[in-house]
């Protein structure tokens, strides 16, 4: 099967947005993911997938720490930003709000969460290396989340009501 098979038809689910940032290598950086998923409540874990020829990928691996920041509906901007893959560190970071962190990760402000991690497990998957880690610190605020789906940045919609069916019964419909 070609990727772009895959690509293609991965723009029909959903993807939360977040950008991962880390302290590493000598330097700080920061990259949009929308891999973004809970692998574990004992121990916290969590996990993400990192393109081996990103930026991103030696910092991380190079890191004591690293923060999942899930955006705000109005910070789409900050996901495009990190979303660009020539940036230098500096220019990364210009104009944008943070703070430093656990082994001086950078700290986005006014995100809707921020996950701060310890790496636990790397595994390598095709072009792309899934990085696992422990959850061990968070903050929270309100707000809606940024969704990315079909090649765009969206908010959540409405709730959609859900249909109860009964229970079937199957020892009533078998027959003797």
């Amino acid at each position: 099967m070609d990727g772009q098979v895959l690509r293609h038809v991965m723009r029909h689910v959903p993807s939360p947005v977040t950008v991962v940032t880390a302290a590493g290598a000598g330097e700080r950086r920061g990259i949009t993911i929308g891999s973004f998923t809970s692998v574990s409540l004992e121990p916290p874990l969590i996990s993400l997938n990192v393109a081996r020829e990103a930026q991103m990928h030696p910092v991380l691996a190079a890191a004591s720490h690293f923060a999942v920041h899930v955006l705000r509906e109005d910070q789409a901007h900050l996901a495009r930003r990190f979303s660009l893959p020539d940036l230098t560190s500096a220019d990364q970071f210009e104009g944008v709000a943070f703070r430093p962190g656990p082994g001086g990760v950078p700290l986005l402000t006014e995100a809707l969460a921020v996950l701060v991690c310890v790496p636990y497990a790397r595994h390598e998957a095709g072009d792309h290396t899934i990085v696992v880690g422990e959850v061990v610190g968070v903050e929270q605020a309100r707000g809606v989340p940024l969704l990315y789906y079909n090649r765009a940045y969206r908010r959540v919609g409405e709730e959609v009501a859900v249909r109860v069916f009964a229970p079937v019964n199957r020892a009533s419909s078998e027959t003797p």
